[in-house]
């Protein structure tokens, strides 16, 4: 299964459970963001580098998808005009 494919397994999962709706805003997704953020340094700081702590960070990346998924956001082309950015500072 490629990434696109996990991204739209995601997507509609969670579509699914009724945790995005079309109204759901970007406040939304940030606010889940940071929720998702703090379970992590929870998890980090009970465990440190433990699979607890890895699914937390899954959770951090699988949101932020959902997020660009949702507003239609091509996301792999920020991702790769951010490397490049990065690799020429």
């Amino acid at each position: 299964m490629n990434i696109k494919e996990l991204l739209e397994r995601n997507y509609n999962s969670t579509v699914k459970r009724g945790l995005i709706k079309k109204e759901t805003t970007p406040e939304e997704f940030i606010n889940k963001i940071f929720d998702e953020y703090i379970e992590l340094v929870i998890e980090h700081r009970k465990f440190s580098l433990h699979e607890d702590t890895f699914y937390e960070l899954a959770d951090i990346i699988l949101v932020c998808l959902n997020f660009a998924t949702h507003y239609d956001i091509d996301i792999f082309k920020y991702l790769e005009q951010k490397i490049e950015i990065n690799e020429n500072r």
